[in-house]
Parts: structure tokens; C-alpha cells; sequence
């Protein structure tokens, strides 16, 4: 077998066990957003008013609002999304899940032209 071959061989194999891992995710592809956002929705949940929220991130209360809405423009940086899932007792899960796989896309990468 050619060098070749063998990294064909060996990028198929880590595309396959990657998909393997992604395809757990698929189920939440499907999970909506709350309208208001995650951060208020569990704020809500837990009963904590704005207040009581901004004391354990260590903001004012004016920032709240302004996270929240940065939730749903998807402006907060994934560092902030980090430390208020934290505050909120929270793991903040971010990831990719394929359409398909990633297999049938690298064949369709070979033959097909991607948007």
C-alpha cells in the first residue's frame, strides 16, 4: 500500500470515529433556542431576578439585559457564554453536528461544489 493510500485510509478512519462521536449530538440539533434565550430562560427557572444574577457574574445590574440580548444576536463571546453558564451551575456545550456526515461530505467535497 502507498503512503498515499495509507493517509486516504488513515483521514477516513478518523472521519468515521469522529462521526461516531458527533452523531450523540444529532438529538440536540433539533432543541430550539427559548425566544428569550438560554441565560434568561434559566435565570427564570432558578428564580433569580437581574440583581441576584449580576452579584454572582460580578457585573452592574445593567449588563444583564445586555448579555442577554448578546445571547440572541450571537455577540457574546463564547468565553462569556463559558463563565455565566458557570454561574448559573451550568456546562456551557458548544459543538458542530453534521447535516449528514462527515464522511458523505468529504465524498461530496470530492465530487460537488459546497456552499
Amino acid at each position: 500500500m502507498s503512503m498515499t493510500d495509507m493517509k486516504k485510509k488513515q483521514k477516513k478512519i478518523i472521519r468515521e470515529q469522529l462521526d461516531d462521536t458527533l452523531r450523540r449530538f444529532s438529538t440536540i440539533a433539533s432543541v430550539n433556542r427559548p425566544m428569550r434565550g438560554w441565560i434568561r430562560a434559566i435565570r427564570d427557572a432558578l428564580g433569580m431576578n437581574m440583581r441576584q444574577f449580576a452579584n454572582r457574574l460580578g457585573v452592574s445590574k445593567s449588563r444583564i439585559p445586555r448579555i442577554e440580548q448578546d445571547e440572541i444576536t450571537g455577540s457574546l463571546t463564547l468565553k462569556t457564554m463559558n463563565r455565566v453558564a458557570e454561574k448559573l451551575d451550568c456546562v456551557f456545550v458548544y459543538g458542530f453536528v453534521p447535516r449528514t456526515s462527515l464522511d458523505d461530505t468529504g465524498v461530496c467535497q470530492a465530487s460537488c461544489r459546497l456552499n
